[in-house]
């Protein structure tokens, strides 16, 4: 396995799980932290842990019991957990190294999916200069117009995006702008506007989220200080992951 690739498995996974730490708002795996989710159910038998799509754990708690003993359900099955939970990640964030698997798709939200699916999903509609009503025939969709519908995509979800994670942590951005660079994710001018690649509809959201956070860091320290770094590992945590498949990825992508 190649070194960029390990460094990318050893960045989800880092401190270990002798630092794990569970809580009854979340579990804590390396550099990364799963919310945690209690549910009561009358008819269930037994403590079930399930961990969905959006990287949520769900416990469901059976009659009789208590989320005390939920808690020491989800410690005792810990490995499990994260187990399932580098399942997941990886699954939605690892490239083909097959480039033949590339043709016919494109990189959407870190998967490849056919070009000719762009067009038929009904929530890029909008974003389509094709009539929905269009058949396939009449509206084979090719690489340059899937791009120019994320790119659409991206003039109206990355500025969103930028917006909700600067009033989560505190953060004031002025403009924020979307462009084509060719080399650079994102930047931060000394008068506190932001640029992103419109690329970043294509990568994994913890790694668009990163990029994002990482230009808004810039709004205190327009630098890569120490205290620039630690700004950042606060208000994201798994940080080493994103920047490890950036490495791994990302020349692929801009």
């Amino acid at each position: 396995m190649p070194r960029v690739q390990l460094d990318f498995f050893n960045a989800l996974l880092e401190n270990g799980t002798e630092k794990n730490a569970i809580s009854e708002t979340g579990v804590v795996i390396g550099q990364s932290r799963l919310p945690l989710e209690c549910v009561r159910n009358k008819r269930a038998k037994r403590y079930i842990i399930r961990l969905l799509p959006e990287l949520v754990l769900r416990v469901t708690i059976p009659r009789g019991g208590s989320r005390k003993e939920a808690l020491r359900f989800v410690s005792e099955n810990y490995a499990w957990v994260e187990k399932q939970f580098l399942s997941l990640r990886l699954q939605g964030s690892l490239l083909p190294d097959d480039t033949s698997e590339a043709i016919g798709t494109v990189l959407f939200r870190g998967r490849r999916i056919s070009i000719r699916s762009i067009d038929r999903d009904q929530s890029l509609a909008c974003f389509s200069d094709v009539p929905a009503r269009a058949s396939s025939e009449t509206a084979m969709c090719s690489r340059d117009s899937a791009e120019e519908i994320l790119r659409r995509l991206a003039k109206v979800e990355l500025p969103k995006t930028t917006f909700l994670l600067a009033k989560r942590h505190g953060f004031a951005p002025g403009r924020v702008s979307i462009r084509n660079q060719k080399t650079r994710w994102g930047s931060c001018s000394s008068t506190g506007a932001i640029s992103l690649n419109w690329r970043l509809v294509q990568v994994p959201a913890f790694v668009r989220d990163y990029v994002i956070l990482h230009e808004l860091v810039h709004l205190d320290h327009l630098n890569h200080s120490t205290r620039f770094w630690k700004r950042l590992a606060k208000a994201c945590p798994n940080y080493k992951a994103a920047e490890a498949w950036l490495k791994l990825y990302g020349n692929n992508i801009c």
